[in-house]
């Protein structure tokens, strides 16, 4: 309800605020199932046009609600039947071959973000047969991928065919501060204020300067800065006098002198700028491309 305090473990904000103006306004009745409907579709257009303001673009979307219109208990009678199902303490627990067991449907019913997990990629791996999953998790949750990959190993899946990257958190610094986050108390930076005062290529660029698993401080004050000690502004620079040198040699005509590029410089630059290729295709191959911007820089 508006005007209302947050309730003690709820998420802050001023997004939440925003929600519940733009719900009240649009004069939806304050049943929870038509808010929480709202907040949903609210978010995700959000998200979707951060991403795409970052050129970042994906095919398919799709609730995770989905999940639970029958695959979820086909699933569950496949454990089953594998022997892989303990009920105990009210709970259903997969079983596994270590010596412990993980929780898949609690006490109240609902299900861990682990059975979650077993659905979503079984759904990918195999009811639409994906070659390939790349997730992308948080560091803190790499004690998972070893428990996420035996239910899909019971289950007839390949674990290979599931490859998770590990990324590391990163901080924002201001000047000499660093930005405090907290998530559930609404402190912080989105990406939707980061790519107003810096731009997607830049926030794109920073970015890709440390590999995934590194952790990383953004320095605002140095990604807007006008000069060479701006690693992007570098960059650029280097892009736009490239891009007028291939422009006058294009309105000049007439076959180019390689004959005269003769100087050791020369020819080690030529020798770099071959490799570029072979950097493209590494990165791709190796999922980092961190490699890209490390190459360039």
């Amino acid at each position: 309800m508006l005007n209302e305090p947050v309730p003690d473990g709820g998420y802050s904000g001023d997004y939440i605020a925003e929600i519940g103006e733009q719900a009240a306004a649009a004069g939806l009745p304050p049943e929870i199932n038509e808010l929480a409907s709202f907040g949903i579709r609210w978010v995700l257009k959000a998200i979707k046009q951060d991403l795409d303001r970052l050129g970042v673009q994906h095919d398919h979307w799709f609730y995770e609600s989905t999940l639970y219109e029958g695959l979820n208990q086909e699933v569950l009678k496949r454990l089953q039947a594998l022997g892989r199902i303990v009920n105990e303490d009210d709970a259903t627990w997969f079983k596994s071959d270590s010596d412990k067991n993980e929780v898949l449907i609690r006490r109240d019913g609902y299900p861990t973000y682990f059975a979650s997990d077993i659905f979503y990629h079984v759904d990918k791996l195999q009811r639409r047969n994906f070659d390939r999953v790349v997730d992308v998790w948080g560091a803190d949750h790499q004690g998972q991928i070893g428990r996420l990959k035996e239910a899909l190993g019971v289950l007839g899946i390949e674990p290979s065919r599931l490859v998770v990257l590990l990324v590391q958190l990163v901080s924002v610094k201001r000047g000499q501060e660093t930005v405090r986050m907290s998530r559930r108390s609404g402190v912080g930076i989105s990406l939707a204020e980061m790519l107003e005062e810096v731009g997607p290529d830049a926030l794109r660029y920073f970015f890709l300067l440390r590999s995934a698993d590194a952790q990383m401080e953004f320095d605002v004050e140095l990604a807007r800065r006008q000069s060479s000690e701006n690693p992007v502004y570098y960059a650029q620079y280097a892009h736009a006098r490239l891009a007028n040198v291939l422009n006058f040699g294009a309105q000049a005509g007439g076959e180019a002198a390689l004959d005269r590029l003769n100087s050791e410089w020369e020819l080690a630059l030529m020798r770099v700028m071959l490799r570029w290729p072979d950097v493209v295709r590494e990165s791709a191959d190796a999922l980092e491309p961190h490699r890209l911007a490390f190459f360039t820089d």
